[in-house]
């Protein structure tokens, strides 16, 4: 077998997965579809991924986020988060302006053909990922964004001083919450279609009716049931 520079540059990214996965630096609710995804499908492989997350940044404009050094994050969580958690992490910063963030899931594609990208590309749009497209075409193989729109922002201290009262902080982080929770739907309903269509897994139904109208405090995670994180 012709070992293509596809294949090379495969191989790169596959090794980097299983090392970054050991260290814990792959977010934990997408490791495993992943790490079988990129070992079962020659054709593909997957780069930077994120399954979207909740993030507080110090920044004077959220424009300034493309590297100019004015924009910084203080903490970034996968899951869904408490009013504890964001208070305590806002604690010891002082003259800032902070904001609270929600940021959709986004993934990398690379597919060997044309063909196997708009494969891929197909599947994003009909879960529900509109912005996604052909990021790039080369000789060493296709990229495909999936770009989510599952986003949020917010200040919630300018000059160092705290601009919510208490229950509206609380009403914010709900937001911030179910924004996360709708784009980590849209992301399972994704890797669902995926497990099905290249990887040969059975079908397990059609997504109900009311998957993207429930509040976020109505699923469960594991064992762990939202309501009892707030």
């Amino acid at each position: 077998m012709v070992r293509t520079n596809f294949d090379a540059r495969k191989s790169v990214f596959v090794r980097r997965l299983v090392e970054e996965g050991a260290h814990g630096k792959v977010d934990f609710d997408i490791y495993d579809f992943l790490l079988i995804f990129n070992k079962s499908l020659s054709d593909y492989y997957t780069t930077s991924s994120c399954s979207g997350r909740i993030a507080l940044a110090v920044a004077p404009r959220l424009s300034y986020s493309k590297g100019s050094g004015l924009f910084k994050f203080i903490v970034k969580w996968h899951r869904p988060v408490t009013y504890s958690e964001v208070v305590n992490a806002l604690n010891g910063i002082e003259g800032s302006d902070i904001w609270l963030l929600v940021r959709a899931p986004i993934m990398h594609f690379i597919a060997r053909d044309l063909h196997g990208a708009l494969t891929i590309l197909r599947m994003a749009r009909e879960a529900g990922f509109k912005h996604s497209g052909i990021y790039s075409v080369t000789r060493d193989g296709v990229v495909v964004e999936v770009q989510g729109e599952d986003r949020f922002e917010v200040p919630i201290v300018i000059n160092g001083r705290l601009i919510t009262p208490t229950d509206e902080l609380k009403r914010l982080i709900d937001i911030a919450n179910e924004t996360l929770m709708f784009g980590k739907f849209r992301l399972a309903h994704l890797i669902r279609l995926i497990e099905i269509r290249l990887l040969g897994k059975d079908w397990l139904g059609d997504m109900p009716r009311n998957y993207f109208q429930k509040s976020y405090r109505e699923f469960d995670i594991g064992n762990i049931n939202i309501e009892e994180l707030s």
